[in-house]
């Protein structure tokens, strides 16, 4: 009898900690540009990262393996200090999520952290308390798995993130307590302290509302309903454009989201159903300049329909529509 309760102990502990993590993260480091012939360190780096990241369990959520969040990352070393077990990098951060009925993953997020230093000394356990700072790799690596799942599960539910991105905030204090470059809230630099402060800022409010709507309403609808999914996301940029309109501070929360998806927006733009392309391609140019060779492309595409303005909130299908949980996850 004790014996057979040691095996279902086991079985349940084990079955508990294969469905414990969160994510599905691919891991690259680079370190091309760095000279010496110790190279396996970096090897060694990518494969601890990939462990810190897939194995941490960051919610309380129970996420089957389908339902784990895809992520890569890339390191790109620009310097390495073998006395100081220093590494000076750059951190590419991406989020991805299905979209219903479909095989297409959306890119969800696009972080660039090009100024990442940090102490690594090969085969080191990498170690992450959110009450304490223990080094800038895991507080960093946990401060972006947080704002991950922040926008995951905003994109499910909305304001479904706030407690992941409460969560990076105790890490961004922690580290800023610290002095740790890059982490403070200056609103000058678009750092992890400005990123946080803007995601929780009250006058936020239209940028999730944006994230959702174009996630929940748009591309999720479009299986079914192409037509309207598109008008959806013409929503969602009304959104972003009140944002602009409510907190001028907001630009670096507008940079991310069309970082993620310029050249998602113009794919969908560009074919289907038509709408009024000028009407969408003259906010896109407002909200996101930096990207108006990628917009203008929206115009070459083709005919535009110049009768459709979409000022409303987002309708909904009047079909049952609730994506099956084998299909994607419900936050």
């Amino acid at each position: 009898m004790i014996y057979r309760f040691l095996c279902f102990l086991s079985f349940t502990l084990l079955f508990n900690l294969t469905h414990a993590q969160e994510f599905k993260a691919n891991v690259k480091v680079e370190a091309a540009s760095v000279r010496g012939s110790n190279k396996q360190v970096f090897k060694t780096l990518e494969k601890a990262i990939e462990e810190f990241v897939n194995k941490t369990r960051w919610t309380d959520k129970r996420f089957e393996n389908h339902e784990k969040i895809k992520v890569d990352i890339l390191l790109n070393v620009k310097s390495y200090d073998l006395n100081k077990n220093q590494i000076n990098a750059e951190l590419y951060f991406r989020s991805y999520r299905p979209v219903y009925k479909s095989d297409y993953e959306t890119l969800l997020l696009n972080l660039i952290d090009k100024d990442f230093t940090f102490k690594y000394r090969e085969f080191e356990k990498l170690d992450f308390n959110l009450e304490l700072f223990e080094s800038n790799l895991t507080s960093t690596l946990a401060f972006y798995a947080y704002v991950a799942l922040g926008h995951d599960f905003d994109s499910f539910k909305e304001n479904g993130g706030k407690p992941f991105y409460e969560k990076a905030e105790v890490i961004q204090n922690n580290a800023e307590q610290n002095n740790i470059d890059g982490w403070a809230k200056d609103n000058k630099k678009n750092s992890k302290g400005d990123l946080i402060a803007l995601l929780l800022n009250n006058d936020s409010y239209f940028y999730h509302k944006a994230v959702y709507t174009y996630h929940r309403w748009g591309l999720d609808m479009m299986a079914e309903r192409l037509a309207l999914g598109k008008n959806n996301i013409i929503t969602a940029i009304n959104y972003l454009q009140k944002l602009k309109q409510q907190n001028p501070n907001a630009d670096y929360l507008i940079k991310i989201f069309f970082d993620a998806k310029a050249d998602e927006i113009v794919q969908i733009f560009s074919a289907g159903p038509q709408v009024n392309t000028v009407f969408v391609v003259n906010k896109l140019k407002n909200l996101a300049p930096n990207y108006d060779y990628k917009w203008d492309e929206i115009l070459k595409a083709g005919p535009q329909n110049t009768g459709l303005r979409n000022n409303r909130p987002p309708v909904k299908s009047n079909e049952d529509f609730t994506p099956s949980k084998s299909r994607m996850p419900l936050r």
